[in-house]
């Protein structure tokens, strides 16, 4: 039964408002007038529908996923006695955009050979398997997840305390995922093509601080840091080998693995600043 939709709107809008209002299911507005990151959001949400004790699973949703009920039934069918249990995800042209991270060796490599979740599904097979971590755009997550492995951290700004919450409760508590369930991860276009690519630069190196801070100081982090190279080399193939994108790199892994900063701290955030002002111009 569903308890109930929680939006947790940061930098609160109108319009937001206007479609939670609209919607013949039971949504709850959340209003935060900050935009603090996707954790803060999640975890208002999060702790407001577990105020209900009937409550026992939350799926977890980022606003450019769309979920069929076919797809939160097949994740409660999956989960068991486990924290969490974790969908694939296909971009707008029903490409592979995201998977969990198989606990086996010979499925990771197994997986990385797919370019569409019905290949996944005929490999795979009908049954759960374990991940050591799992992008959180989707998740669904027992209420004993929370209660015994806590929440989203909150200094991470995006992109990483994802991976942080799904790798603790995985440890914890057990995460699995199957193939048979996959979701349409569907961002919108940017309006702005310059300032999308600054703000992607800027999201971009978030990622690497978070990515170098969890590689050297989770204690959950499995063998997170032999992906560490490839997504430097990813971040420079995207940027270019500029002297300025290169430095910028360079500090976010040096915030991340030495300084041990997520990218929500005050260094993160001028970090990412700089990073904008300069978009364009090396």
């Amino acid at each position: 039964m569903l308890g109930g939709i929680f939006v947790a709107d940061n930098a609160a809008s109108s319009a937001t408002e206007a479609v939670c209002q609209e919607s013949p299911l039971p949504v709850h507005w959340l209003a935060r007038s900050n935009n603090d990151g996707p954790g803060a959001a999640w975890n208002t949400a999060i702790r407001k529908a577990l105020q209900d004790p009937e409550v026992t699973h939350v799926l977890v949703l980022d606003d450019d996923v769309v979920v069929a009920p076919e797809a939160l039934s097949g994740l409660l069918e999956v989960i068991g006695g486990h924290g969490a249990a974790a969908p694939l995800l296909f971009d707008g042209q029903g490409s592979l955009w995201g998977f969990p991270e198989p606990t086996d060796p010979s499925l990771r490599e197994a997986i990385r050979q797919m370019r569409a979740p019905e290949q996944c599904g005929a490999v795979f097979g009908e049954e759960a398997h374990p991940f050591c971590w799992a992008t959180g755009a989707c998740m669904l997550y027992t209420r004993e997840a929370f209660e015994q492995a806590g929440y989203f951290r909150e200094d991470f700004w995006m992109l990483g305390e994802d991976l942080e919450l799904s790798m603790r409760v995985a440890s914890m508590l057990g995460g699995v995922f199957t193939a048979q369930v996959a979701v349409p991860h569907l961002p919108p276009p940017p309006e702005d093509a310059k300032a999308s690519g600054a703000a992607h630069r800027a999201k971009f190196l978030s990622l690497l601080q978070n990515l170098s801070y969890l590689s050297f100081h989770s204690p959950h982090r499995a063998h997170l840091r032999s992906y560490l190279g490839g997504n430097f080399k990813r971040y420079l193939q995207t940027e270019g080998l500029s002297a300025g994108a290169l430095w910028d790199g360079m500090c976010a892994f040096s915030l991340g693995a030495l300084r041990r900063q997520p990218a929500g701290t005050a260094a993160g955030i001028r970090l990412r600043e700089r990073a904008k002002q300069r978009f364009g111009s090396g």
